[in-house]
Parts: structure tokens; sequence; C-alpha cells
């Protein structure tokens, strides 16, 4: 109605009272809806603007620590770098510290990065970043031929089994609670450069035989 337009108007353009009301009573009542969300769509399109800036800023202050010397060794026998990491096609879609489970039962503390198409941890060392060393996995794993699946009878683990022509590869990774979890597992389906099997996180597990996408080097 008429009366919530103009709360919401007010409440998204905080403008001086008197100007505000002039602008408000101009509207006609046929164009309310169109006008509404119209703005709801502005305003939409300015939060994801300044999400996505963040999440660029939120990048680069993870790289700003990650040492220059940091390599990873992928399946495929290509090494990974920080400048890897730099490509004008990868945006930070989340990140967080999650626990990497080693062969052993221990588990590791890891910052990881969920990007376009790739899912990347870091260690910490001397109040700096470097390329997780855990069980000589590669700690880039390209979200291609990537299968997501809850870890049974433990609310806060998840499997990540990754598919490539090298050779099949699993980690387990646990989060501190079963909604960060369920976060993180929801994260990773719904990125763009996840596979069908990772979005969904149904149906068969695939061949390593298939061929996965190399990543750029």
């Amino acid at each position: 109605n008429l009366f919530t337009f103009k709360c919401d108007l007010l409440c998204l353009f905080p403008a001086p009272c008197f100007y505000s009301h002039i602008l408000l009573e101009t509207i006609e009542h046929s164009d309310l809806s169109t006008a509404l969300a119209q703005i709801r769509d502005v305003v939409a399109a300015v939060d994801l603007t300044v999400n996505k800036y963040e999440k660029f800023q939120e990048l680069q202050e993870v790289l700003a620590r990650l040492e220059n010397k940091s390599f990873a060794k992928l399946k495929n026998g290509k090494v990974f770098r920080k400048q890897d990491l730099h490509s004008k096609h990868r945006d930070l879609q989340h990140k967080g510290l999650v626990y990497w489970k080693t062969a052993t039962g221990r588990l590791k503390d890891t910052l990881a990065l969920l990007l376009t198409d790739i899912l990347v941890f870091l260690q910490e060392k001397d109040q700096r970043f470097i390329f997780a060393a855990v069980d000589q996995k590669p700690p880039v794993i390209p979200l291609q031929k990537l299968i997501v699946r809850e870890v049974a009878n433990e609310e806060r683990g998840m499997f990540l089994i990754s598919a490539s022509s090298a050779g099949p590869e699993m980690y387990e990774v646990h989060t501190t609670s079963r909604e960060e979890r369920n976060a993180w597992m929801r994260h990773i389906r719904q990125t763009e450069g996840g596979s069908e099997e990772c979005r969904e996180g149904e149906g068969e597990d695939r061949s390593a035989t298939e061929t996965a996408p190399e990543l750029e080097t």
C-alpha cells in the first residue's frame, strides 16, 4: 500500500524530509508497484556490487600475506603459484577456517578459499600463509568433477571427492558446527565453476578416467 511504499522509500533514501515527502506525493498510486520494484532492483544491484568489492578486498588481504615462493604441486604434475590466484577470472566466493583431517586422524587448521573454479587450502606459518601440505595431497582442487558428501555420523564433517585424469583424490574436512559445514557445502555447490555432481551432491561417482579441465598456470 501507499503507506508501506513511502516507508520503504524513506528508509532506502534518507533524504531531508521536506524533499522526500515532495517526491512521494508526486508519485501516482498506479505507479507504486513499478517504482518500488525498480528501487528494490537498484538496491539489490548496489548490494551485489558492494559484496563483490568486499570479497575482492578480502582476497587481496590474504594474497598480501601469502609467501611469494610458496607453491602447490597439482595432481597432473603442474605447479600452482601465488600469481595464479590473481587471475581476473577468479573471484572469491567464500572463505573461512576449516580443519583438514590427516591420514593419522589429526585435524590441521587451514584457511579455505572458494574461488570461481577452484578450492584452495592455505596454512599459516610465522604470520604468513603458504599452500597447505597435508598427506602430499594437492591443496588446490578444481570444482569440476568435484563431489561433496556429508561424513556419516559426523555432523561437522564433509568429504570432497575430486576425480581427474591423473586419478581421484578424497579430502575430509571439518568445521566448527553443523551449520557452518552446511554453509560450505551450499557455497561449493552453488559456485558457478562447480560441476553438476558438485552442485547436486547426488549421483554416482564418476570414473577416474574422465578428463578434468586443467587449471590455469
